[in-house]
């Protein structure tokens, strides 16, 4: 079996090396790195001509367009493996991540693919709250991810995550990621769209709590922030979120998710119940997210229905 691994990367200088460190310590070697750079972004280039990118199978895939989705399109026309493993440039993969994923692989020929959980420790403390469910699209539409909290068990799962997951490449070459979604940096639910299409398709996705990478959450650019609220990241969340679930969902159930996804909502797309709950703290801040929310949902139908 042949791996592959994708890692695109925007002005991360520092995380990339650390991310490219931890594939030269893997137990199964990568078969091929592929890295997706913009041209211009030039400190990143002085990393993969470093000693540590010259230990690795490297391939550079230079992409001139904004967006994630580009750019990992762009890698999958290049990657030659059996298994495409993709992970972010503020990620340190443990050193048997490849060995247990294509350990996963070979146990199982109906796999679509496999991930397993991003462990993040914010100021050194390790989020490590315990959780009975991981990647799960509920009937109604709430998308539970949690791949970074703790799980002691295998399952199968509806969505991996974008920083710890690995394809069959001859899958994600048919289907590609998907182009329909908004965003000009790293575009809200590619994961969803992807895992949920493979699910439709009848494969299955396997989530391992022991195929792990340290992540190291990096600094956002384009339509993405960790620090404020941003309007046009909310629209494009919920619009990628809206879009990809009503082609997934049929009939009765899509009526009843836009119903919950309106009045209700969650904690990062407000709904009215969530308005009301937060109004009291945010202030006009929540409406803001309430009506923003609404407006993605809005846009995310009008998609949908020209699709």
């Amino acid at each position: 079996m042949q791996l592959s691994v994708m890692i695109p990367t925007y002005r991360r200088p520092k995380d990339l090396a650390r991310c490219l460190q931890a594939l030269s310590e893997q137990l199964r070697p990568a078969d091929e790195v592929i890295v997706v750079a913009r041209r211009e972004d030039q400190d990143t280039l002085d990393v993969l001509n470093g000693r540590v990118a010259a230990s690795l199978p490297l391939r550079i895939v230079i992409v001139d367009l904004p967006g994630l989705v580009t750019a990992m399109n762009l890698g999958l026309e290049a990657a030659r493996g059996d298994v495409l493993a993709i992970t972010d440039d503020d990620s340190a993969p443990f050193p048997d991540w490849l060995q247990r994923i294509e350990l996963a692989f070979e146990r199982d020929e109906t796999l679509a693919g496999v991930g397993g959980r991003d462990l993040i420790s914010p100021n050194g403390v390790l989020i490590d709250h315990s959780v009975r469910s991981v990647g799960k699209v509920l009937w109604y539409g709430k998308v539970i991810a949690n791949h970074h909290l703790r799980l002691d068990h295998a399952q199968y799962v509806d969505l991996l995550k974008g920083v710890n997951g690995a394809y069959r490449l001859s899958l994600l070459k048919e289907i590609g990621f998907d182009r329909r979604l908004y965003g000009r940096g790293a575009q809200w639910h590619w994961e969803l769209s992807l895992g949920l299409t493979l699910r439709q398709s009848g494969w299955r996705l396997l989530y391992d709590p022991e195929i792990r990478v340290n992540h190291y959450p990096g600094q956002l650019f384009g339509d993405r922030s960790r620090d404020a609220y941003n309007v046009e990241e909310t629209r494009n969340r919920c619009h990628n979120e809206t879009l990809v679930l009503l082609g997934y969902y049929r009939n009765i159930n899509r009526l009843i998710f836009i119903f919950w996804a309106t009045l209700v909502g969650t904690s990062e797309s407000y709904g009215f119940v969530q308005l009301l709950r937060y109004a009291p703290k945010e202030k006009m801040q929540a409406l803001a997210k309430c009506r923003d929310n609404w407006y993605g949902r809005y846009m995310g139908i009008r998609s949908w229905l020209r699709h």
